[in-house]
């Protein structure tokens, strides 16, 4: 509505042209400029400024390892006990000490991940999906979540192996 009512004003600012010979030297020239009287209340608002970034975007699992992280070796994950849908993007943190599983939770469903015991041939690790009880409502969101697992040693050459749990 205030636009409108601006260019109105810029452009019937003048009124009705000038009838007699000696209106015309009464009259501002045409270069100078006009400005259109508007009210404070009229004018509008600044525009908002865009939110600047936090800090670098966050990465999604399949778009590859988080800054800082590395991936296992091929090979180097079992992931054949886990079910259909559960999560087994892996990458390690802090030099190999720190296993983190990438997963979509969706909903009321929880995923968690646990050490399930290591040895100088593998590391296990145990990832639980909790689902909600039949019948019960829940919202339709997906969330990324980072599930940090501290390693007693770094992964290095040894099997990752990924297992259900309870």
């Amino acid at each position: 509505m205030s636009v409108l009512l601006l260019s109105a004003a810029a452009c019937g600012g003048g009124g009705a042209a000038p009838a007699g010979p000696g209106a015309a030297s009464s009259s501002p020239s045409p270069a100078a400029p006009s400005s259109p009287s508007v009210p404070p209340s009229t004018t509008l608002p600044p525009p908002m400024p865009l939110p600047s970034p936090s800090g670098p975007p966050q990465t999604h699992p399949t778009q590859g390892p988080p800054p800082g992280d590395t991936a296992p070796a091929a090979g180097q994950i079992d992931a054949s006990a886990l079910p259909a849908g559960y999560p087994h993007d892996v990458t390690l943190a802090q030099g190999g000490k720190v296993v983190v599983i990438h997963a979509d939770e969706a909903g009321c469903d929880h995923i968690m991940a646990a050490a399930g015991g290591e040895t100088a041939q593998q590391a296990v690790v145990v990832v639980t999906v909790t689902k909600a009880p039949h019948g019960q409502m829940c919202p339709m969101h997906v969330r990324e979540v980072s599930l940090p697992v501290p390693l007693a040693e770094p992964l290095g050459g040894r099997q990752l192996v990924l297992r259900p749990g309870p």
